[in-house]
């Protein structure tokens, strides 16, 4: 559990990279969340929710049986969490909470959001 934690915080903190040029995405989350105009905060709740997903994720798949036992499995995995968080999470609540556009860089970023996950998970698990 802890490494999927730390896989999650990881691959949340590189999915950041995805926004540099619009950093005010942040600001409207934290601004719906808790009324306050902030991006360290918009980013700090960008954080723990990346972080919770990731392992509520990890956790489901894992009580589900299916076991990654390589490089290619975890990178498949990954791109089945990172485009399930879109479907599953990220639109439903962007789409009807946040009003933040969809791009193709919002798209990328949460694939990219569980790739990079599942591949830090597998070099927890398998490396370290």
């Amino acid at each position: 559990m802890i490494k999927s934690l730390i896989s999650g915080l990881l691959a949340g903190v590189l999915d950041i990279s995805f926004y540099t040029n619009d950093m005010n995405v942040f600001a409207v989350i934290s601004y719906h969340i808790l009324k306050i105009y902030s991006i360290p905060l918009g980013i700090i709740l960008h954080l723990i929710a990346s972080t919770i997903i990731f392992a509520v994720a990890v956790l489901i798949i894992e009580k589900s049986k299916i076991n990654a036992t390589s490089f290619i499995s975890y990178f498949i995995l990954g791109i089945m969490v990172g485009s399930s968080v879109l479907a599953l999470f990220s639109l439903p609540v962007h789409l009807l909470i946040f009003p933040i556009k969809v791009t193709l860089t919002y798209v990328m970023g949460h694939i990219f959001y569980g790739i990079v996950g599942y591949l830090i998970l597998w070099i927890l698990k398998n490396k370290i």
